[in-house]
């Protein structure tokens, strides 16, 4: 069976042959630390990490668009940048962001909101992945809650949607069109699974009151899913934070399959897979706080195979970190996930 076989089945809620594997992307740090080398090639790189790992997927995006400018330094060097909307924020050495100014601040900025031309962005990346790989390849596009909030700051968006919702529905809407003709660009660049990121909890719940979401954001978002079906292509929610109160939701949106399951934000994947398994295929649910970062290889192969035991029977699962192979992750303890998912992750369960 190939990857993308494999894939296909675990979001359909089969049992493929094995277990699928992978992550959103691979902090280049680990993939040195791991090959024992300096990258270079960041391709071939990426090509080797998982052929080693023996991962399924790869994940990636949209590249060009609206420049960034550079426009000044902090008083301790750290350059200050500004974006096509408006949006300033500074970059520390460690790739800290502080926001300065959000360029959708004011209802009249959103009023006059328009979304970049499309013809300005490429999927190069995702064609070379496609053509010259064997890898199962989902393609990242934005939702309408955490593509827009950072525009407007959360403090102007959640303003905004009690007292200038229409301002507010004009940069959704713009936003929503956008990603649509987005996801048809992936389908012709050769995409395999749609993979929806929008982050619409906190570790203690959603970012605004769910009734909320179920005007301004998931009907949007079972808008982006319907394209990804009428083109053929499965659709994969990635969201951060306790999502267990609006799994219902999430559901009715028809995605195919959620990723992340934080268990440091309460996200009880066993119960989450007895409650939804039979709507939704399951991704991730291996803790970064801890677990990955910190604890010792032996944890980490008991929480894998803990996984395979009580998740991984009947199909519709996908081993996978919370969120990425992060820098921080020791290269023991990644060695221990992959490997111990090789060894027992062959269906059927034993």
């Amino acid at each position: 069976m190939d990857r993308v076989e494999r894939l296909h089945r675990a979001l359909y809620l089969e049992e493929p042959d094995k277990v699928p594997r992978g992550e959103l992307d691979i902090h280049y740090e680990l993939v040195s630390a791991i090959l024992g080398t300096s990258v270079s090639d960041w391709f071939e790189a990426q090509i080797k990490i998982r052929d080693l790992l023996g991962i399924d997927l790869v994940n990636v995006g949209l590249e060009g668009g609206p420049n960034v400018d550079l426009i000044g330094k902090t008083d301790k060097g750290y350059p200050i940048y500004r974006d096509w909307i408006g949006n300033e924020w500074v970059e520390s050495g460690s790739k800290t962001r502080q926001n300065l100014k959000y360029g959708l601040a004011t209802v009249e900025a959103m009023k006059r909101f328009k979304m970049p031309d499309i013809s300005q962005y490429k999927t190069s990346t995702i064609e070379r992945w496609s053509k010259h790989t064997s890898f199962c390849v989902f393609t990242q596009v934005g939702g309408v809650l955490d593509s827009v909030y950072p525009l407007t700051g959360l403090e102007n968006y959640v303003r905004a949607l009690y007292q200038h919702p229409d301002a507010l529905k004009h940069v959704i809407e713009e936003v929503y069109r956008f990603n649509l003709k987005v996801i048809e660009m992936y389908a012709q660049a050769g995409s395999h699974v749609i993979l929806i990121g929008d982050d619409l909890s906190y570790d203690s719940g959603p970012f605004i009151p769910p009734s909320r979401m179920k005007e301004y954001v998931f009907p949007y978002l079972a808008g982006e899913v319907a394209e990804a079906h009428r083109l053929g292509l499965p659709a994969i929610l990635h969201s951060d934070g306790n999502v267990t109160p609006l799994m219902d939701d999430i559901v009715g949106a028809g995605f195919d399959g959620l990723h992340s399951l934080q268990p440091n934000a309460g996200v009880d994947i066993v119960d989450t897979k007895k409650r939804w398994g039979d709507h939704l295929c399951l991704m991730g649910n291996l803790d970064l706080d801890y677990l990955l970062t910190l604890g010792r290889p032996e944890e980490v192969e008991a929480e894998v195979k803990r996984l395979m035991r009580e998740v991984a029977p009947g199909g519709g699962f996908i081993l996978s970190t919370t969120n990425v192979l992060t820098r921080y992750t020791p290269p023991e303890n990644a060695l221990a996930m992959y490997g111990t998912a090789r060894k027992f992750g062959t269906y059927p369960m034993k």
